[in-house]
C-alpha cells in the first residue's frame, strides 16, 4: 500500500516541508491535507503524492472550507 504525503511550499522556505497524511484513499488524504493547510498561514501550494507519484498540486484557494472535496474533481 502506498502512503499519501504532501510537500508544503511557503515563501520563506528554501525547501518544502514534508507531512505524511492519514488515510487509505485519495479523498481521505485530501481531508488530511486540508487540515494540514490550516497550520500554514503563508502557504503558496501543497503537492499531494501517493508513493512516488504526484497526484495533484493545491493552491490555498483550492482548500477553502466550503469546497475541500471539490478540488478532486478538477
Amino acid at each position: 500500500m502506498d502512503v499519501f504525503y504532501c510537500l508544503i511550499h511557503t515563501p520563506e522556505a528554501i525547501t518544502p516541508e514534508l507531512c505524511v497524511l492519514p488515510g487509505a484513499t485519495e479523498v481521505e488524504a485530501v481531508r488530511g491535507l486540508t487540515e494540514v493547510a490550516r497550520a500554514w498561514p503563508r502557504l503558496e501550494r501543497i503537492d499531494l503524492y501517493r508513493g512516488n507519484h504526484e497526484v495533484r498540486s493545491f493552491a490555498p484557494s483550492d482548500l477553502s472550507p466550503v469546497q475541500p472535496l471539490r478540488a478532486l474533481a478538477a
